[in-house]
Formats: structure tokens, sequence, C-alpha cells
């Protein structure tokens, strides 16, 4: 991407700690937002707020994502890096394998970050399940995804919300949620240790960079 600037005209570290204060941390709160929005709803519209949820943590995984690949790759800048387009399916599939393959400290490691990281990874490795978002990254990534909730119950209760697009094989993806507040509530954990998990790493970096040359008197 020759001749690249960021937004706004900020340095390269600059962006890059602005994207992990607002860009990281954005799908935690959207998703707390929409929880705490969700307890006062009405029963009809909870599945679209479970929705909204489930949308943040899709995002949550790409920018994860998006941070790993970043700081594993150094050949590009940081910020160069977490300019591209959000990975995808694909690179989440591949993301989940390599994570749950490694141990806390092979992950640092392989992110050339210091000890302080370690405690993130070790998160990451502690988090449950994480294959089992892959299709909610594929609707996530395909074009124009749709949030749509099907036919309510006789007490207007929806149980569920889908996600549907076509991707780029033009094939239909829809990925399904529960719709009930303890679901929503699992959903937004997982999109704030998500969430949590690229920010720590980024600020690991950052905080090297920044250190670096200082001595220690």
């Amino acid at each position: 991407m020759p001749g690249l600037t960021f937004p706004g005209g900020l340095s390269e570290l600059d962006f890059v700690d602005a994207y992990r204060r607002s860009t990281l941390t954005k799908p935690q709160m959207a998703a707390d937002a929409a929880l705490r929005a969700l307890v006062f709803s009405d029963a009809a519209d909870r599945a679209i707020l479970c929705g909204l949820i489930a949308q943040e943590l899709a995002e949550a995984c790409r920018r994860l994502v998006a941070v790993y690949t970043a700081l594993a790759d150094r050949r590009y800048s940081i910020a160069r890096s977490l300019m591209k387009p959000l990975p995808g399916a694909d690179e989440w599939r591949t993301f989940v394998q390599q994570a749950g393959s490694y141990n806390p400290g092979q992950i640092i490691w392989d992110l050339s970050l210091g000890e302080d990281a370690l405690r993130f990874a070790e998160d990451l490795r502690s988090q449950p399940a994480l294959a089992e978002l892959t299709d909610l990254v594929r609707a996530a990534e395909s074009g124009s995804p749709m949030l749509l909730v099907p036919m309510l119950d006789r007490r207007n209760v929806a149980r569920e919300c889908w996600f549907s697009g076509i991707d780029a094989t033009e094939q239909q993806v829809t990925a399904s949620v529960g719709a009930t507040e303890e679901v929503a509530a699992d959903l937004a954990d997982i999109t704030a240790n998500l969430s949590e998990i690229a920010c720590g790493f980024l600020g690991s970096y950052l905080g090297a960079r920044r250190n670096a040359g200082r001595r220690d008197w």
C-alpha cells in the first residue's frame, strides 16, 4: 500500500494506539449497551438486540485475527496491516486451530511480545469452543449480511435470530443464534473477552515500541 497515510494525519504509533482504544473496544461497548437495553426491552425486540450482540461478537473475532496476523507477520508495519480489510471465516478457522495448538508461551513468542502479554495469551487459550463461532464469522463477512427474526410464538417471543447473506461463491450463508437473555449474556461475555485479548496484545506491542531504547535506572 504505497503512500498510505493514517486517519486524521496520525503518526503510525498514534494510529495503532487509537485503534486499540476505540476500534478494538467498540464491539465490547456496543455488546454491553445492547445487553443492558435487552433487559428492559419488550419481548418482541429482544431477538433483535441479541442479534446485534452476535454481530459485535463476529467483529470482535475478526478484529482479534487482524491483530494476531499483524503482530505475527512483521514484514509490514503493524499499522499498515491493521488498515487492511478484516479477515474472514477461513482466516478465523486457521487462527482457532493455531491458537488451540500453541501454549501461552508459544503464542507470545509467535507474536514477538513480552511477558506482559502472557496473561492475554492464557486468556486466549482458556476461551471455549471458538470453532463454533465460524458460521457467525462467515455470515458476517458475506455480502450485505441481514439480521432476520423468524415468526414469533403465541407469546410474541422469538426463540432465535438469523444472519443471512451470500458469500463470494454466491452460496447462501445463514447462522442462527438463540434469542434469550442467557444467550445474549454469554455472547456479550465472549465479545468482551476477545476484545480485551486483542487490546492486550496490541498494548504490549505499543509498550515495547514506546519504551525501546529507554534505560531502567
